[in-house]
């Protein structure tokens, strides 16, 4: 692996400064074409497309300077330093983070009517400093046609916006904390490949043999065109296109066959692309227990177990993913302990390369949580029930993180299984109470999901800093700036908007259907409180068996094909249309490293940077051009 000089790998002021201008250029786009026109869905992937697309015009545009210009080309460390802040900044803006968190901020309000009887069944309950409860203040931000800067607009949600602000900074800066803890053994110790990263760093570190790449070119050119011919398409019918998506499931009419349910086909060239990098076993694995979820339909249908339905799926999905985090922490336990004794002793211990100090990280970490249950603890929730939250909470997206540095997935969600799923599986609504269960209405938009979840950019930031020297440290003051400067910039570009175009009138996104799942939710837990659940709980109990007796498996036989993270990471909508393509690249992997080894699969990765490369600068340009038109645009996922 190559290392930059040091004038190539350096936080300088100007990166800096373009990245922070780029946010908000960037916090309008992703939420206009994602939220408000939802003809893209940038943050539901692993691998951000909008900030692929930035990083790539950069790249061109540093061409331009390097030849006109040289004394102000972008170095290498600069591109990378951009890339890590629009990460960060976009993981805030994402469909399972900010997204949800605005329209949560005003629905209780607007939508609670004399039938639902939200006002009397629950709203005294929902912490007010959190939410906007004034109907002429929100009432522009339902139908539109509203000036966002009025003095009383702003004055009603400038409150909650700065405690959700505090409340975000510590949840990200708690991240960094545990980050640090296992940074090392992962990195350093066990080498994980991290095959995110794999784009933008050839792109930048390796840009000169990149871009002069035929076999990139060419399959960029494939894909742009394929999209670009569809766009046509969508623009003038008789334009032929290129079919890429196929549905299995009509060809399923007989029991028990017909209970497999939706099976798409899907043709992804950028799903081709990030699976290449997968480990082969893991590629495998994805694809096969995708499969084996379908199976498992099947022969409950045929045993008349009754249909497993996707609430289930995801209660198995949801023990694996908790596995797995502990699994890890249990695997990583000699590093951490090393590191919190080193913290309490004298002795020094080398952490120079570290986001943070040891000391700083451990403090950080148990400062950071209890913090998190004091804020909980102020607006209602019980002190032994935030502990369990977040910890809970921390194991979930460790077990994210771990995914991604691993095996790298196109997407990795989680629906519905947060801490807050399974507190009340194993204790009880009834138990919990109403104020518990208000503050976990409100904590929504950090659990419904994990896809643009900020921790695994945070990791994958510090890996890009370990492999082109850069200054950790910087990196981790740089990683707050943008997350503050990105929370008010998710807030303005969302405000703004929903301002303007009306939440419920020209806005097409899915945003206010996810604070509906909420509330609804909450509205169920008040009208019919509950025991704990045994069917969750034994869900919960044979994902997180099955993921330990892989895991031993694993350790036990090397040639042992199944992997745990694949089984997580398989079971889920997005998964659904991305099986097949990650079943494609794992059969050309495979026959290409029987067929030419190692020396034909790297002759083949620009081929297969290309095809993503094709596909997400073709998206950034068709939803660069439905932004500035409002107007739908071929959509090149989902």
């Amino acid at each position: 692996m190559s290392v930059l000089s040091s004038n190539q790998s350096i936080i300088t002021f100007r990166a800096v400064i373009i990245g922070l201008l780029l946010v908000p250029v960037n916090a309008y786009w992703v939420t206009k074409s994602e939220v408000v026109l939802a003809i893209t869905h940038a943050t539901t992937l692993s691998l951000f497309f909008n900030v692929i697309f930035i990083v790539f015009s950069l790249s061109i545009l540093n061409i331009l300077i390097k030849r006109f210009f040289p004394k102000y080309t972008f170095s290498k460390g600069e591109l990378l330093t951009i890339y890590v802040m629009l990460c960060i900044a976009t993981s805030l803006l994402g469909w399972d983070m900010m997204q949800i968190l605005v329209p949560l901020m005003s629905y209780g309000t607007w939508f609670a009517t004399p039938e639902n009887e939200w006002r009397e069944l629950f709203w005294e309950y929902i912490p007010k400093h959190l939410v906007v409860d004034d109907k002429s203040v929100i009432r522009g931000y339902y139908e539109g046609g509203t000036n966002l800067y009025d003095v009383a607009i702003l004055k009603a949600w400038i409150k909650p916006i700065i405690l959700w602000t505090g409340f975000t900074l510590v949840l990200y800066f708690t991240m960094i904390c545990i980050v640090t803890l296992v940074r090392k053994r992962w990195t350093e110790e066990e080498k994980l490949s991290y095959p995110i990263i794999q784009l933008p760093y050839e792109m930048t570190v390796h840009s000169d043999q990149f871009y002069k790449s035929k076999s990139m070119w060419i399959a960029f050119g494939i894909v742009f065109m394929i999209d670009m011919l569809n766009e046509l398409h969508l623009l003038f019918p008789s334009v032929p296109h290129i079919r890429t998506r196929y549905e299995l499931a009509p060809l399923f009419t007989e029991p028990p066959w017909n209970s497999i349910g939706w099976l798409p086909i899907c043709f992804y060239p950028f799903v081709i692309g990030l699976a290449y990098f997968m480990p082969l076993d893991l590629s495998f694995s994805t694809w096969f227990f995708y499969l084996f979820w379908k199976i498992q339909v099947v022969v409950r249908t045929a045993l008349g177990l009754g249909r497993l339905t996707g609430a289930y799926l995801g209660d198995q999905s949801m023990g694996t993913w908790l596995g797995i985090g502990i699994l890890y922490i249990w695997l990583s336990r000699k590093s951490i302990i090393k590191i919190i004794r080193s913290t309490l002793s004298s002795k020094n211990y080398d952490d120079s390369s570290e986001p943070l100090p040891y000391r700083w990280a451990v403090g950080g970490m148990i400062i950071g949580i209890g913090l998190l249950t004091l804020f909980s603890y102020t607006f209602g929730m019980a002190i032994w029930v935030a502990i369990s939250f977040f910890v809970l909470y921390f194991i979930l997206v460790l077990s994210a993180t771990r995914m991604r540095a691993e095996l790298g997935p196109p997407t990795h969600d989680l629906y519905y299984g947060g801490p807050e799923r399974m507190l009340s599986s194993i204790f009880g609504t009834r138990r919990l109470g109403p104020k518990n269960l208000a503050v976990f209405t409100l904590y929504f938009w950090i659990t419904r999901d994990y896809r643009c979840h900020p921790m695994p950019h945070q990791l994958e930031g510090f890996k890009i800093a370990e492999r082109i020297k850069l200054d950790s440290r910087k990196l981790t003051s740089v990683i707050m700036l943008t997350t503050l400067f990105g929370i008010f910039c998710a807030f303005w570009a969302n405000l703004h908007l929903f301002y303007d175009y009306g939440a419920t009138v020209r806005v097409r996104g899915y945003a206010l259907g996810v604070a509906w799942e909420s509330y609804i939710r909450m509205q169920n837990w008040m009208n019919n409180p509950s025991l704990p659940d045994i069917d969750v709980l034994s869900q919960m109990g044979f994902g997180l068996g099955l993921t330990t007796f892989l895991m031993i498996m694993r350790r036990l036989f090397l040639w042992f094909p199944f992997h745990p993270v694949g089984y997580a990471v398989a079971g889920s909508w997005t998964m659904s249309w991305m099986w097949f393509s990650v079943f494609l690249s794992w059969l050309i992997k495979y026959l290409m490293l029987k067929g030419g080894g190692l020396k034909l699969y790297r002759r083949s990765v620009p081929f297969f940077l290309g095809c993503m490369l094709g596909q997400f600068v073709s998206g950034g340009i068709l939803s660069i051009i439905g932004t500035i038109t409002d107007q739908l645009t071929y959509e090149f996922f989902v």
